[in-house]
């Protein structure tokens, strides 16, 4: 019957990846200058054919300066619509009350700065992939001019929900009922790096993700994106013929449309959360803190 609303998404980590699905995760690392490979694109990993064809597809588009360009456009749309619509507390405080030292401090912001950086890609790129099972996604008059390499980012730790601590696998399971995720999102097993900053994050985002604004806001992030999916390089398509030919069964191929629109959905949830993160870890809402530039530097 293939993946439902509630059960469990299926990854294949890094650690587990193998032959060309292995390969596929090593050049995304490298396109992306991220040391991390997306809950996405692990999931894509679970059909290995189709995650061939689908990169090799989509490897000239993701390479180009218009899908940075609309992805820089959706980091800036998505952090301008949290600073306006939300009150966000002041997380330093929590930060310097736990007593990270300057190197842990400097750690949590660079991995801040990663999500800030890659979950708009991912968020794209799932959005792409979305419209690419209904008709064609991409426009094919938009120039393919590459894009400067990115500066590779640092290694992010990672916490698995099976090795997690009792108190982190209770904030998952909380982030799970409060949120009704199917995927606990990278950027809380990243936070669960440090437990009590991941508890006080969650305790100062959870009425956040409960209220209207929240859901307002998530919808409107997830039309940008599939908006700006016509901005991007194209054409991309994959009917139902392409993913029989790639071995696809229909129980499967269900599988895939449903579990994408679903990361369409998480993804934008995540670009939320990743951006009252960094407006949190710089004060608050209520600070002067400015508005960031068109182009945000990578650190």
């Amino acid at each position: 019957m293939g993946w439902k609303k509630g059960q469990a998404v299926q990854l294949v980590p890094f650690s587990e990846a193998t032959g060309r699905v292995l390969e596929v995760y090593r050049d995304v690392q490298q396109v992306f200058g991220v040391p991390h490979v997306s809950s996405f694109f692990q999931y894509l990993g679970t059909q290995p054919r189709f995650l061939d064809r689908y990169w090799s597809t989509v490897r000239p588009i993701v390479g180009t300066e218009a899908f940075f360009a609309c992805a820089q456009r959706l980091r800036a749309a998505a952090y301008t619509r949290v600073r306006s619509g939300f009150e966000i507390p002041n997380l330093k405080v929590e930060v310097d009350r736990q007593q990270f030292s300057p190197g842990a401090c400097d750690e949590l912001r660079d991995c801040i700065n990663f999500f800030y950086h890659s979950v708009p890609m991912s968020l794209l790129l799932a959005a792409t992939l979305s419209e690419a099972f209904k008709g064609e996604a991409g426009n094919a008059s938009v120039p393919r001019v590459p894009a400067t390499a990115h500066k590779h980012q640092r290694r992010i730790v990672m916490v698995e929900e099976d090795s997690a601590s009792p108190a982190v696998k209770a904030i998952f399971a909380d982030i799970r009922a409060t949120t009704d995720a199917d995927v606990i999102h990278t950027v809380y097993r990243a936070f669960a790096r440090w437990p009590d900053f991941l508890k006080s994050y969650w305790n100062a985002i959870k009425p956040l993700t409960v209220s209207e604004t929240f859901q307002q806001s998530e919808t409107a992030i997830r039309q940008d994106a599939i908006q700006m999916t016509h901005e991007v390089p194209g054409p991309m398509h994959f009917s139902a013929s392409d993913l029989t030919a790639l071995g696809v069964n229909e129980s499967d191929a269900g599988s895939l449309v449903r579990v994408t629109e679903m990361f369409v959905h998480s993804l934008s949830a995540a670009l939320i959360n990743v951006g009252v993160a960094r407006i949190a870890m710089d004060g608050g809402s209520l600070c002067s803190a400015p508005q960031p530039k068109a182009e945000v530097p990578i650190l």
